[in-house]
Protein backbone atom coordinates (compact mmCIF):
# COMPACT_ATOMS: atom_id res chain seq x y z
CA UNK A 1 0.00 0.00 0.00
CA UNK A 2 2.86 2.30 0.85
CA UNK A 3 4.42 1.43 -2.49
CA UNK A 4 1.24 2.38 -4.34
CA UNK A 5 1.06 5.70 -2.42
CA UNK A 6 4.72 6.42 -3.28
CA UNK A 7 4.08 5.58 -6.94
CA UNK A 8 1.23 8.04 -7.16
CA UNK A 9 3.27 10.76 -5.44
CA UNK A 10 6.13 10.31 -7.92
CA UNK A 11 3.68 10.30 -10.83
CA UNK A 12 2.05 13.48 -9.60
CA UNK A 13 5.43 15.19 -9.23
CA UNK A 14 6.32 14.17 -12.77
CA UNK A 15 3.13 15.64 -14.15
CA UNK A 16 3.32 18.89 -12.20
CA UNK A 17 7.06 19.64 -12.48
CA UNK A 18 6.97 21.22 -15.98
CA UNK A 19 4.61 23.87 -14.67
CA UNK A 20 6.59 24.49 -11.52
CA UNK A 21 9.42 26.02 -13.61
CA UNK A 22 7.18 27.64 -16.18
CA UNK A 23 8.72 30.63 -18.01
CA UNK A 24 8.14 32.37 -21.32
CA UNK A 25 7.04 29.05 -22.79
CA UNK A 26 3.77 29.28 -20.87
CA UNK A 27 3.01 32.45 -18.92
CA UNK A 28 4.84 34.90 -21.23
CA UNK A 29 3.04 33.79 -24.37
CA UNK A 30 -0.17 34.34 -22.50
CA UNK A 31 1.02 37.81 -21.53
CA UNK A 32 1.99 38.66 -25.14
CA UNK A 33 -1.27 37.26 -26.39
CA UNK A 34 -3.02 39.63 -24.01
CA UNK A 35 -0.92 42.52 -25.33
CA UNK A 36 -1.74 41.69 -28.95
CA UNK A 37 -5.41 41.39 -28.10
CA UNK A 38 -5.25 44.82 -26.52
CA UNK A 39 -3.60 46.18 -29.69
CA UNK A 40 -6.27 44.55 -31.85
CA UNK A 41 -9.04 46.07 -29.75
CA UNK A 42 -7.50 49.53 -30.17
CA UNK A 43 -7.23 49.09 -33.94
CA UNK A 44 -10.81 47.87 -34.26
CA UNK A 45 -11.96 50.92 -32.29
CA UNK A 46 -9.96 53.07 -34.71
CA UNK A 47 -11.70 51.39 -37.64
CA UNK A 48 -15.15 51.93 -36.12
CA UNK A 49 -14.53 55.69 -35.86
CA UNK A 50 -13.78 56.29 -39.55
CA UNK A 51 -15.25 55.81 -43.01
CA UNK A 52 -13.26 53.54 -45.31
CA UNK A 53 -14.49 54.18 -48.88
CA UNK A 54 -11.92 51.93 -50.52
CA UNK A 55 -12.34 49.06 -48.03
CA UNK A 56 -8.66 49.24 -47.21
CA UNK A 57 -9.37 47.91 -43.74
CA UNK A 58 -11.62 45.08 -44.90
CA UNK A 59 -9.46 42.44 -43.20
CA UNK A 60 -9.42 44.30 -39.89
CA UNK A 61 -11.69 41.74 -38.25
CA UNK A 62 -11.71 39.92 -34.94
CA UNK A 63 -11.08 36.60 -36.66
CA UNK A 64 -7.90 37.82 -38.40
CA UNK A 65 -4.47 37.75 -36.75
CA UNK A 66 -3.72 41.39 -35.96
CA UNK A 67 -0.22 41.25 -37.46
CA UNK A 68 -1.88 40.41 -40.79
CA UNK A 69 -4.06 43.53 -40.77
CA UNK A 70 -3.49 45.76 -43.81
CA UNK A 71 -0.99 48.49 -42.98
CA UNK A 72 0.05 46.91 -39.68
CA UNK A 73 3.49 45.64 -38.72
CA UNK A 74 4.41 43.77 -35.57
CA UNK A 75 7.81 43.20 -34.04
CA UNK A 76 9.75 40.14 -35.13
CA UNK A 77 8.38 38.06 -32.27
CA UNK A 78 4.78 39.08 -33.02
CA UNK A 79 4.41 40.38 -29.51
CA UNK A 80 3.34 43.99 -30.24
CA UNK A 81 2.08 46.22 -33.02
CA UNK A 82 4.91 48.65 -33.82
CA UNK A 83 3.76 50.31 -37.04
CA UNK A 84 0.62 51.71 -38.65
CA UNK A 85 1.05 52.86 -42.24
CA UNK A 86 -2.19 53.73 -44.02
CA UNK A 87 -0.79 56.22 -46.53
CA UNK A 88 -3.15 57.06 -49.38
CA UNK A 89 -6.07 55.02 -48.08
CA UNK A 90 -8.52 57.96 -48.40
CA UNK A 91 -9.85 57.32 -44.90
CA UNK A 92 -12.38 59.85 -43.59
CA UNK A 93 -13.01 60.81 -39.98
CA UNK A 94 -11.18 61.73 -36.82
CA UNK A 95 -8.00 60.13 -35.56
CA UNK A 96 -9.15 57.90 -32.72
CA UNK A 97 -7.48 58.43 -29.34
CA UNK A 98 -7.61 54.62 -28.95
CA UNK A 99 -4.35 54.56 -30.91
CA UNK A 100 -2.69 55.65 -27.69
CA UNK A 101 -3.38 52.13 -26.34
CA UNK A 102 -0.77 50.78 -28.77
CA UNK A 103 1.90 51.34 -26.16
CA UNK A 104 4.76 49.88 -28.23
CA UNK A 105 3.96 51.78 -31.43
CA UNK A 106 7.04 53.24 -33.13
CA UNK A 107 5.71 54.46 -36.48
CA UNK A 108 2.36 56.16 -37.06
CA UNK A 109 1.97 57.16 -40.71
CA UNK A 110 -1.46 58.39 -41.84
CA UNK A 111 -0.42 60.53 -44.84
CA UNK A 112 -2.72 61.46 -47.71
CA UNK A 113 -6.10 60.74 -46.16
CA UNK A 114 -9.09 62.86 -45.17
CA UNK A 115 -8.74 62.97 -41.41
CA UNK A 116 -10.43 65.94 -39.77
CA UNK A 117 -10.52 67.45 -36.32
CA UNK A 118 -7.63 67.99 -33.97
CA UNK A 119 -4.58 65.88 -33.29
CA UNK A 120 -5.44 63.74 -30.22
CA UNK A 121 -3.29 64.79 -27.26
CA UNK A 122 -3.49 61.18 -26.10
CA UNK A 123 -0.85 60.34 -28.70
CA UNK A 124 1.70 61.83 -26.33
CA UNK A 125 1.52 58.63 -24.28
CA UNK A 126 3.22 56.70 -27.10
CA UNK A 127 6.61 56.73 -25.45
CA UNK A 128 8.26 54.56 -28.11
CA UNK A 129 7.01 56.63 -31.07
CA UNK A 130 9.81 57.55 -33.49
CA UNK A 131 7.87 58.67 -36.58
CA UNK A 132 4.64 60.67 -36.54
CA UNK A 133 3.55 61.61 -40.05
CA UNK A 134 0.11 63.11 -40.68
CA UNK A 135 0.79 64.84 -44.00
CA UNK A 136 -1.93 65.81 -46.49
CA UNK A 137 -5.04 65.66 -44.33
CA UNK A 138 -7.60 68.20 -43.13
CA UNK A 139 -6.52 68.45 -39.51
CA UNK A 140 -7.19 71.65 -37.58
CA UNK A 141 -6.22 73.19 -34.27
CA UNK A 142 -2.82 73.39 -32.60
CA UNK A 143 -0.03 70.94 -31.90
CA UNK A 144 -0.77 69.50 -28.43
CA UNK A 145 1.44 70.86 -25.65
CA UNK A 146 1.84 67.34 -24.30
CA UNK A 147 3.88 66.28 -27.32
CA UNK A 148 6.94 67.21 -25.29
CA UNK A 149 6.56 63.70 -23.83
CA UNK A 150 7.45 62.13 -27.19
CA UNK A 151 11.13 62.06 -26.35
CA UNK A 152 12.01 59.34 -28.88
CA UNK A 153 10.52 61.17 -31.84
CA UNK A 154 12.92 61.54 -34.78
CA UNK A 155 10.52 62.46 -37.61
CA UNK A 156 7.50 64.76 -37.28
CA UNK A 157 5.43 65.97 -40.24
CA UNK A 158 2.01 67.61 -40.40
CA UNK A 159 2.60 69.09 -43.86
CA UNK A 160 -0.43 70.23 -45.85
CA UNK A 161 -3.11 70.48 -43.20
CA UNK A 162 -5.01 73.43 -41.73
CA UNK A 163 -3.34 73.55 -38.34
CA UNK A 164 -3.25 76.84 -36.45
CA UNK A 165 -1.85 78.47 -33.35
CA UNK A 166 1.70 79.00 -32.23
CA UNK A 167 4.29 76.30 -31.73
CA UNK A 168 4.34 75.18 -28.09
CA UNK A 169 7.83 75.81 -26.69
CA UNK A 170 7.43 72.65 -24.61
CA UNK A 171 7.33 70.58 -27.80
CA UNK A 172 11.01 71.37 -28.30
CA UNK A 173 12.03 71.06 -24.66
CA UNK A 174 13.00 67.35 -24.82
CA UNK A 175 13.61 66.84 -28.53
CA UNK A 176 17.23 65.71 -28.56
CA UNK A 177 16.47 62.92 -31.08
CA UNK A 178 14.25 64.98 -33.39
CA UNK A 179 15.90 65.21 -36.82
CA UNK A 180 13.21 66.16 -39.33
CA UNK A 181 10.39 68.68 -38.70
CA UNK A 182 7.99 69.56 -41.53
CA UNK A 183 5.18 71.98 -40.67
CA UNK A 184 4.80 73.44 -44.17
CA UNK A 185 1.51 74.49 -45.77
CA UNK A 186 -0.41 75.25 -42.58
CA UNK A 187 -1.56 78.37 -40.74
CA UNK A 188 0.85 78.40 -37.81
CA UNK A 189 1.59 81.86 -36.46
CA UNK A 190 3.66 83.58 -33.82
CA UNK A 191 7.38 83.38 -33.32
CA UNK A 192 9.54 80.31 -33.80
CA UNK A 193 10.36 79.20 -30.24
CA UNK A 194 13.94 79.64 -29.11
CA UNK A 195 13.65 76.19 -27.53
CA UNK A 196 14.05 74.69 -30.99
CA UNK A 197 17.76 75.01 -30.35
CA UNK A 198 17.40 72.10 -27.91
CA UNK A 199 16.89 69.75 -30.84
CA UNK A 200 20.56 69.05 -31.32
CA UNK A 201 19.87 66.31 -33.84
CA UNK A 202 17.76 68.56 -36.06
CA UNK A 203 18.91 68.52 -39.68
CA UNK A 204 15.77 69.53 -41.61
CA UNK A 205 13.38 72.31 -40.62
CA UNK A 206 10.60 73.10 -43.10
CA UNK A 207 8.19 75.88 -42.14
CA UNK A 208 7.25 76.85 -45.70
CA UNK A 209 4.00 78.75 -46.25
CA UNK A 210 2.81 79.64 -42.76
CA UNK A 211 2.39 82.92 -40.89
CA UNK A 212 5.41 82.93 -38.59
CA UNK A 213 6.63 86.34 -37.46
CA UNK A 214 9.71 87.74 -35.78
CA UNK A 215 13.26 86.70 -36.50
CA UNK A 216 14.84 83.32 -36.92
CA UNK A 217 15.95 82.34 -33.40
CA UNK A 218 19.68 82.59 -32.74
CA UNK A 219 19.43 79.24 -30.95
CA UNK A 220 19.35 77.54 -34.36
CA UNK A 221 23.12 77.89 -34.29
CA UNK A 222 23.09 75.07 -31.70
CA UNK A 223 21.90 72.52 -34.26
CA UNK A 224 23.52 71.13 -37.39
CA UNK A 225 21.16 72.02 -40.21
CA UNK A 226 21.30 70.66 -43.73
CA UNK A 227 17.97 72.04 -44.90
CA UNK A 228 16.24 75.24 -43.75
CA UNK A 229 13.08 76.33 -45.56
CA UNK A 230 11.06 79.22 -44.13
CA UNK A 231 9.80 80.68 -47.40
CA UNK A 232 6.41 82.44 -47.56
CA UNK A 233 6.11 83.59 -43.98
CA UNK A 234 6.18 86.98 -42.27
CA UNK A 235 9.66 86.75 -40.80
CA UNK A 236 11.53 90.00 -40.37
CA UNK A 237 14.92 91.36 -39.44
CA UNK A 238 18.20 91.34 -41.35
CA UNK A 239 19.32 88.31 -43.31
CA UNK A 240 20.52 85.82 -40.65
CA UNK A 241 24.24 86.49 -40.76
CA UNK A 242 24.65 84.80 -37.37
CA UNK A 243 23.05 81.63 -38.67
CA UNK A 244 24.86 80.99 -41.95
CA UNK A 245 28.17 81.87 -40.37
CA UNK A 246 27.86 78.87 -38.04
CA UNK A 247 26.18 76.32 -40.29
CA UNK A 248 28.93 74.87 -42.51
CA UNK A 249 26.80 71.80 -43.31
CA UNK A 250 23.92 73.81 -44.76
CA UNK A 251 22.92 72.54 -48.22
CA UNK A 252 19.53 74.19 -48.81
CA UNK A 253 18.75 77.71 -47.60
CA UNK A 254 15.31 78.97 -48.64
CA UNK A 255 14.34 82.35 -47.16
CA UNK A 256 12.30 83.83 -50.03
CA UNK A 257 9.11 85.88 -49.64
CA UNK A 258 9.50 87.12 -46.10
CA UNK A 259 10.04 90.64 -44.77
CA UNK A 260 13.78 90.37 -44.28
CA UNK A 261 16.24 93.06 -45.30
CA UNK A 262 19.88 93.28 -46.21
CA UNK A 263 22.32 94.98 -43.84
CA UNK A 264 22.92 98.69 -43.28
CA UNK A 265 19.29 99.69 -43.72
CA UNK A 266 18.72 97.36 -46.64
CA UNK A 267 21.61 98.60 -48.76
CA UNK A 268 24.39 96.06 -48.22
CA UNK A 269 24.47 92.42 -49.27
CA UNK A 270 28.20 92.00 -48.72
CA UNK A 271 28.13 90.84 -45.04
CA UNK A 272 25.62 88.09 -45.73
CA UNK A 273 27.41 86.74 -48.79
CA UNK A 274 30.72 86.92 -46.94
CA UNK A 275 29.30 84.77 -44.13
CA UNK A 276 27.81 82.45 -46.72
CA UNK A 277 31.32 81.51 -47.79
CA UNK A 278 31.38 79.35 -44.68
CA UNK A 279 28.64 77.14 -46.18
CA UNK A 280 30.89 75.20 -48.50
CA UNK A 281 28.23 72.50 -49.16
CA UNK A 282 25.46 74.93 -50.08
CA UNK A 283 23.55 73.81 -53.20
CA UNK A 284 20.44 76.01 -53.19
CA UNK A 285 20.15 79.68 -52.17
CA UNK A 286 16.75 81.33 -52.47
CA UNK A 287 16.35 84.96 -51.37
CA UNK A 288 13.58 86.06 -53.73
CA UNK A 289 10.73 88.50 -53.28
CA UNK A 290 11.94 90.52 -50.30
CA UNK A 291 13.04 93.80 -51.87
CA UNK A 292 16.63 93.24 -50.76
CA UNK A 293 18.85 96.18 -51.60
CA UNK A 294 22.53 96.29 -52.45
CA UNK A 295 24.95 95.12 -55.10
CA UNK A 296 26.09 91.60 -55.81
CA UNK A 297 29.54 91.02 -54.30
CA UNK A 298 32.37 89.21 -56.01
CA UNK A 299 32.13 86.56 -53.25
CA UNK A 300 28.80 85.46 -54.63
CA UNK A 301 28.97 81.78 -53.76
CA UNK A 302 30.77 78.45 -53.85
CA UNK A 303 31.28 76.19 -56.86
CA UNK A 304 28.88 73.66 -55.29
CA UNK A 305 25.95 76.04 -55.68
CA UNK A 306 23.37 74.63 -58.12
CA UNK A 307 20.45 77.02 -57.71
CA UNK A 308 20.43 80.74 -56.96
CA UNK A 309 17.17 82.68 -56.96
CA UNK A 310 17.42 86.40 -56.22
CA UNK A 311 14.46 87.63 -58.28
CA UNK A 312 12.03 90.35 -57.21
CA UNK A 313 14.47 92.40 -55.15
CA UNK A 314 16.15 95.80 -55.46
CA UNK A 315 19.60 94.58 -56.33
CA UNK A 316 21.39 97.17 -58.43
CA UNK A 317 24.69 97.53 -60.22
CA UNK A 318 26.20 94.94 -62.51
CA UNK A 319 26.48 91.17 -62.34
CA UNK A 320 30.01 90.42 -61.07
CA UNK A 321 32.19 88.41 -63.47
CA UNK A 322 32.89 86.00 -60.61
CA UNK A 323 29.47 84.53 -61.36
CA UNK A 324 31.35 82.39 -63.85
CA UNK A 325 33.03 80.53 -60.98
CA UNK A 326 29.75 78.82 -60.01
CA UNK A 327 30.54 75.90 -62.26
CA UNK A 328 27.69 73.66 -61.04
CA UNK A 329 24.93 76.25 -61.38
CA UNK A 330 21.72 74.91 -62.99
CA UNK A 331 19.37 77.81 -62.26
CA UNK A 332 20.18 81.52 -62.08
CA UNK A 333 17.22 83.85 -61.60
CA UNK A 334 17.87 87.60 -61.30
CA UNK A 335 14.64 88.81 -62.87
CA UNK A 336 12.84 91.94 -61.63
CA UNK A 337 15.77 93.77 -60.09
CA UNK A 338 17.59 97.02 -60.88
CA UNK A 339 20.62 95.47 -62.54
CA UNK A 340 22.29 97.31 -65.39
CA UNK A 341 25.44 97.34 -67.45
CA UNK A 342 26.65 94.31 -69.33
CA UNK A 343 25.71 90.69 -69.06
CA UNK A 344 29.15 89.27 -68.19
CA UNK A 345 30.69 86.93 -70.70
CA UNK A 346 31.78 84.76 -67.78
CA UNK A 347 28.22 83.39 -67.65
CA UNK A 348 29.29 81.47 -70.72
CA UNK A 349 31.45 79.30 -68.48
CA UNK A 350 28.37 77.94 -66.69
CA UNK A 351 28.18 74.83 -68.84
CA UNK A 352 25.51 73.18 -66.65
CA UNK A 353 23.12 76.12 -66.67
CA UNK A 354 19.58 75.11 -67.64
CA UNK A 355 17.57 78.20 -66.66
CA UNK A 356 18.84 81.77 -66.96
CA UNK A 357 16.33 84.52 -66.19
CA UNK A 358 17.41 88.16 -66.40
CA UNK A 359 14.09 89.75 -67.38
CA UNK A 360 12.80 93.08 -66.07
CA UNK A 361 16.17 94.74 -65.50
CA UNK A 362 18.05 97.56 -67.20
CA UNK A 363 20.77 95.87 -69.20
CA UNK A 364 21.76 98.08 -72.09
CA UNK A 365 24.42 96.14 -73.96
CA UNK A 366 24.39 93.33 -76.45
CA UNK A 367 23.90 89.68 -75.57
CA UNK A 368 27.43 88.34 -75.19
CA UNK A 369 28.52 85.79 -77.76
CA UNK A 370 30.04 83.76 -74.92
CA UNK A 371 26.53 82.61 -74.02
CA UNK A 372 26.82 80.29 -76.98
CA UNK A 373 28.80 78.01 -74.71
CA UNK A 374 25.68 77.37 -72.64
CA UNK A 375 24.71 74.11 -74.25
CA UNK A 376 21.55 73.86 -72.16
CA UNK A 377 20.20 77.27 -73.16
CA UNK A 378 19.66 79.27 -76.31
CA UNK A 379 18.71 82.63 -77.79
CA UNK A 380 18.30 84.41 -81.07
CA UNK A 381 21.90 85.37 -82.06
CA UNK A 382 23.35 82.85 -84.56
CA UNK A 383 26.33 82.22 -82.30
CA UNK A 384 24.02 80.81 -79.67
CA UNK A 385 22.65 78.05 -81.86
CA UNK A 386 24.86 75.41 -80.30
CA UNK A 387 22.38 75.36 -77.44
CA UNK A 388 20.92 72.03 -78.44
CA UNK A 389 18.91 71.31 -75.30
CA UNK A 390 16.79 74.45 -75.29
CA UNK A 391 13.07 73.62 -75.21
CA UNK A 392 11.61 77.09 -74.54
CA UNK A 393 12.79 80.42 -75.94
CA UNK A 394 11.48 83.75 -74.66
CA UNK A 395 13.22 86.96 -75.78
CA UNK A 396 10.08 89.07 -75.68
CA UNK A 397 9.82 92.72 -74.65
CA UNK A 398 13.34 93.77 -75.58
CA UNK A 399 14.78 95.90 -78.37
CA UNK A 400 16.15 93.17 -80.55
CA UNK A 401 16.66 94.37 -84.12
CA UNK A 402 17.42 92.88 -87.51
CA UNK A 403 16.04 89.73 -89.02
CA UNK A 404 15.28 86.41 -87.42
CA UNK A 405 18.40 84.40 -88.29
CA UNK A 406 17.91 81.40 -90.51
CA UNK A 407 20.12 79.41 -88.15
CA UNK A 408 17.14 79.27 -85.78
CA UNK A 409 16.27 76.01 -87.51
CA UNK A 410 19.12 74.42 -85.55
CA UNK A 411 17.10 74.72 -82.34
CA UNK A 412 15.34 71.46 -83.03
CA UNK A 413 14.80 70.62 -79.35
CA UNK A 414 12.34 73.48 -78.88
CA UNK A 415 9.01 71.77 -78.24
CA UNK A 416 6.98 74.21 -76.19
CA UNK A 417 7.16 77.76 -77.51
CA UNK A 418 9.15 80.52 -79.11
CA UNK A 419 8.32 84.05 -78.00
CA UNK A 420 10.04 86.88 -79.89
CA UNK A 421 7.18 89.34 -79.50
CA UNK A 422 7.49 93.04 -78.70
CA UNK A 423 10.86 93.66 -80.30
CA UNK A 424 12.09 95.56 -83.36
CA UNK A 425 12.63 92.54 -85.58
CA UNK A 426 12.03 93.12 -89.28
CA UNK A 427 12.10 91.44 -92.64
CA UNK A 428 10.38 88.26 -93.82
CA UNK A 429 9.99 85.13 -91.79
CA UNK A 430 12.82 82.73 -92.59
CA UNK A 431 11.56 79.59 -94.25
CA UNK A 432 13.77 77.69 -91.82
CA UNK A 433 11.11 78.28 -89.16
CA UNK A 434 9.07 75.60 -90.88
CA UNK A 435 11.65 73.03 -89.81
CA UNK A 436 10.71 73.50 -86.16
CA UNK A 437 8.02 70.87 -86.42
CA UNK A 438 7.63 70.23 -82.69
CA UNK A 439 6.90 73.79 -81.56
CA UNK A 440 3.44 74.09 -79.99
CA UNK A 441 3.23 77.88 -79.98
CA UNK A 442 5.13 80.75 -81.57
CA UNK A 443 4.57 84.44 -80.82
CA UNK A 444 6.16 86.97 -83.18
CA UNK A 445 3.67 89.77 -82.61
CA UNK A 446 4.55 93.45 -82.14
CA UNK A 447 7.51 93.46 -84.51
CA UNK A 448 8.07 94.84 -88.01
CA UNK A 449 8.01 91.50 -89.80
CA UNK A 450 6.78 91.15 -93.36
CA UNK A 451 5.90 88.46 -95.88
CA UNK A 452 3.79 85.34 -95.68
CA UNK A 453 3.22 82.70 -93.05
CA UNK A 454 4.26 79.26 -94.19
CA UNK A 455 1.67 76.47 -94.07
CA UNK A 456 3.99 74.30 -91.98
CA UNK A 457 3.88 76.71 -89.04
CA UNK A 458 0.57 78.48 -89.52
CA UNK A 459 -1.17 76.38 -86.88
CA UNK A 460 1.04 77.56 -84.05
CA UNK A 461 2.19 81.04 -85.00
CA UNK A 462 0.95 84.37 -83.69
CA UNK A 463 1.81 87.54 -85.54
CA UNK A 464 0.48 91.04 -85.61
CA UNK A 465 -1.66 91.30 -88.70
CA UNK A 466 -0.57 94.18 -90.92
CA UNK A 467 -0.94 94.59 -94.69
CA UNK A 468 2.56 93.17 -95.13
CA UNK A 469 2.05 90.21 -92.80
CA UNK A 470 -1.53 89.31 -93.66
CA UNK A 471 -1.66 85.51 -93.38
CA UNK A 472 -2.35 84.54 -96.95
CA UNK A 473 -1.52 80.88 -96.43
CA UNK A 474 -3.67 79.93 -93.45
CA UNK A 475 -5.52 77.20 -95.29
CA UNK A 476 -3.23 74.67 -93.66
CA UNK A 477 -3.97 75.93 -90.15
CA UNK A 478 -5.71 73.25 -88.11
CA UNK A 479 -6.34 75.33 -85.02
CA UNK A 480 -7.54 78.82 -85.87
CA UNK A 481 -8.94 79.33 -82.38
CA UNK A 482 -5.45 79.03 -80.94
CA UNK A 483 -4.16 81.54 -83.49
CA UNK A 484 -6.91 83.99 -82.55
CA UNK A 485 -6.03 83.71 -78.89
CA UNK A 486 -2.44 84.63 -79.60
CA UNK A 487 -3.48 87.46 -81.89
CA UNK A 488 -5.90 88.92 -79.36
CA UNK A 489 -3.53 90.05 -76.64
CA UNK A 490 -0.30 89.98 -74.74
CA UNK A 491 0.66 86.39 -73.94
CA UNK A 492 3.95 87.17 -72.29
CA UNK A 493 2.72 86.29 -68.80
CA UNK A 494 2.00 82.73 -69.86
CA UNK A 495 5.57 82.03 -70.89
CA UNK A 496 7.88 80.50 -68.29
CA UNK A 497 11.11 80.73 -70.21
CA UNK A 498 14.27 78.81 -69.77
CA UNK A 499 16.16 81.81 -71.09
CA UNK A 500 14.14 84.76 -69.87
CA UNK A 501 15.65 88.17 -70.60
CA UNK A 502 12.43 89.95 -71.41
CA UNK A 503 11.67 93.56 -70.57
CA UNK A 504 15.31 94.55 -70.45
CA UNK A 505 16.87 97.09 -72.77
CA UNK A 506 19.13 94.71 -74.62
CA UNK A 507 20.46 95.70 -77.99
CA UNK A 508 21.77 92.86 -80.12
CA UNK A 509 23.60 93.37 -83.40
Amino acid sequence: MAFIRLFFILLLQHLVSPFANADSASFYPHRHHHSLQKDKTALLEFKRSIFDPNSTLSNWEEAVFVCNFTGIMCDKHHNHVIQINLTGSKLVGKISPFISNLTHLRYLILDDNHFIGTIPPELSSLQHLQTLSLMKNNLTGPIPDTFSLLTNLTFFSVRENSLTGSLPPTFFSNCTKLGNVDLSYNFFAGQIPAEIGNCQGLWTLNLYNNQFTGQLPASLTNVTLYNLDVEYNLLSGELPLYLVGRQPTLMFLHLSYNNMTSHDSNTNLYPFFAALRNCTDLEELELAGMGLGGTLPSSIGHPNLMRMELQENRIFGSIPPEIGNLSNLNVLNLTSNLLNGTIPEEIGRLSRLEQLSLSHNFFNMRIPAALAKLLHLGAIPPKLLKCTKLNKLDLSHNKLTGRIPQEIAELREIRIFINLSHNLLEGPLPIELSKLENVLAMDLSSNNLSGNIFPQISSCIAVEETPSTRPTMLDAADDLDRLKRYLSGDTTATFASSLGISSSTLDDD
